[in-house]
């Protein structure tokens, strides 16, 4: 049986949540509110439904909700650090592929070496970038 209080208090979180703001996936696009993000062959792009527009767009999924999310909240001065930390995102993703690429094909030990131990410096900074767009996200 559960309990008259817990029931209460769950029904009480549900009523509060605005569930709008919520993201969820329709078809090949993410909506929050009254925005959608989709995805096309050169990044995410954003669109307001309201004013019937593109508003931007973003090289990762995670910039694009972050910047989705500052602008339903109003943190209108965050979207030039969520803009530099997808360029750092995008600049460290593609040197990791290529990165990737040298130790795959090279013979050569020192390029091996170098090639992997700059991988691990792409990877560290992409990984940074996107746990700090996740902040702008769930913070």
């Amino acid at each position: 049986m559960i309990d008259e209080q817990l029931l209460t208090q769950l029904e009480e979180l549900v009523n509060s949540i605005d569930l709008s703001v919520i993201p969820y996936q329709k078809g090949n696009s993410i909506r929050i509110k009254h925005f959608v993000i989709r995805k096309s062959w050169h990044g995410y792009l954003i669109y307001d439904t309201k004013e019937n527009k593109q508003v931007t767009s973003y090289y990762s999924k995670t910039a694009a909700v972050a910047h989705v999310h500052c602008c339903i909240h109003k943190q209108n001065y965050s979207v030039d650090d969520i803009r530099r930390l997808d360029n750092t995102l995008s600049k460290h993703h593609i040197d990791s592929l290529f990165y990737k690429n040298t130790i795959e094909t090279t013979k050569d030990k020192l390029k091996y070496d170098v090639a992997e131990l700059r991988l691990d410096i792409a990877l560290h900074h992409t990984t940074d970038a996107k746990a700090k767009l996740m902040q702008y996200i769930l913070g």
